[in-house]
């Protein structure tokens, strides 16, 4: 073999190696935080808001990611932030695959965070260091790092991820969704309104919101 095909060769197996996990000092750090008391749970923003937006999601879903970088910060600052707008997540597990189905794991992970009442840490953490799909990037290591970097109690929260009961409930609330039609992440419904699959154009949305908040009806889709 000559020098250049060696080359050639060693730079295809480095490319398709798999990433490490991310160690905790090497995550990007979410920008936001949240105050004490809009968190509840997987709820965030205050109990009497006029508008309530559930949002079904995957975490291994690109979009769904792209969703919260892109769009949380303006919401939080105009609506939730302000007592107009809160947020009920919903974490399901559709797009995994293999003998480990990561976005279950992702989905427990997270649902074990709920439990210290640091979800939306955890959740923000996810969402700003998206690994790849399907391809191992989401390793017990990697979201072990997650959760350390979540501010969790890590003996607690490992304890709960080792257990079937928290994972169990997840494929209960992923099976659900699936029965009442929710197949596609994200998918968005503002006060109980129709589910709407896709990522949501930011204006309409935010239009969508100021009208319901009004007392008016959310007749235009935000998704595009």
């Amino acid at each position: 073999m000559t020098v250049a095909a060696l080359a050639v060769a060693l730079a295809v197996i480095l490319l398709n190696q798999k990433p490490a996990p991310s160690p905790t000092s090497q995550l990007v750090t979410p920008p936001l935080s949240y105050a004490a008391d809009i968190v509840n749970g997987e709820s965030l923003g205050r109990a009497d808001a006029p508008v309530v937006m559930a949002v079904y999601a995957d975490f291994q879903c690109p979009v769904c990611g792209r969703f919260v970088r892109e769009q949380f910060g303006s919401l939080k600052s105009e609506f939730i932030d302000t007592g107009i707008l809160r947020i009920e997540s919903h974490d399901i597990a559709i797009l995994g695959s293999g003998a480990r189905d990561e976005s279950l794991e992702l989905a427990t992970g997270a649902s074990c965070a709920a439990q210290q009442d640091r979800y939306w840490t955890f959740h923000d953490y996810l969402s700003w260091n998206q690994q790849r799909e399907n391809r191992g990037d989401y390793s017990e290591a990697f979201i072990s790092s997650i959760a350390s970097a979540s501010g969790l109690d890590m003996p607690a929260w490992d304890t709960c991820m080792a257990g079937d009961e928290t994972r169990n409930a997840v494929i209960e609330a992923s099976l659900a969704a699936l029965r009442a039609g929710i197949n596609s992440t994200p998918t968005i419904s503002l006060n109980g309104g129709t589910p709407v699959a896709g990522l949501p154009d930011a204006a309409t949305l935010a239009a969508t919101i100021r009208s319901l908040a009004a007392g008016g009806g959310a007749s235009v889709s935000p998704v595009p």
